[in-house]
C-alpha cells in the first residue's frame, strides 16, 4: 500500500473519530434534533469556534471533541510538535468539518442508533 494511500485512510478514521466525538458530547448538551449532525455543520462551517455559541460552554467541546484530537493526530501521526503542528491541525479540523457537512444523513442515522 503507498505512502499516500495509507496517510488518507488514517486521516479518515480520524476524521471520524472526531466527529463521533463531538456528536456523542453534543447529545450530552443539547435538545434532542432529529438533525443534529447539520445543526452542528452550521455551526461550525465557516469557524469552528462556531460550535462554541451552539453549546454555550465557553470552548469546551470544540477544543476538546475537535481540537485536541486533531492536535494529538499530527502529533503521533506526523511527529510534529504542538506548537510547530497549528497549520496541519487547521486543515485537519477543516476536513473533518467538510467531512460532517458532506456525511449529515450518515451521521444522523448514527445518532439514532
Amino acid at each position: 500500500m503507498s505512502k499516500k494511500k495509507l496517510e488518507r485512510q488514517e486521516r479518515e478514521k480520524i476524521v471520524t473519530d472526531m466527529n463521533e466525538f463531538l456528536i456523542t458530547y453534543a447529545k450530552s448538551v443539547l435538545a434532542k434534533d432529529s438533525n443534529l449532525a447539520a445543526q452542528l455543520y452550521q455551526a461550525a462551517k465557516d469557524d469552528v469556534t462556531g460550535l462554541d455559541g451552539l453549546f454555550n460552554d465557553g470552548g469546551y467541546g470544540r477544543k476538546e471533541r475537535y481540537e485536541n484530537i486533531a492536535q494529538g493526530f499530527i502529533c503521533n501521526y506526523y511527529h510534529i510538535e504542538p506548537e510547530d503542528g497549528n497549520a496541519e491541525k487547521q486543515d485537519l479540523i477543516n476536513e473533518a468539518v467538510r467531512y460532517l457537512g458532506r456525511h449529515q444523513d450518515q451521521l444522523n442515522r448514527w445518532i439514532k442508533e
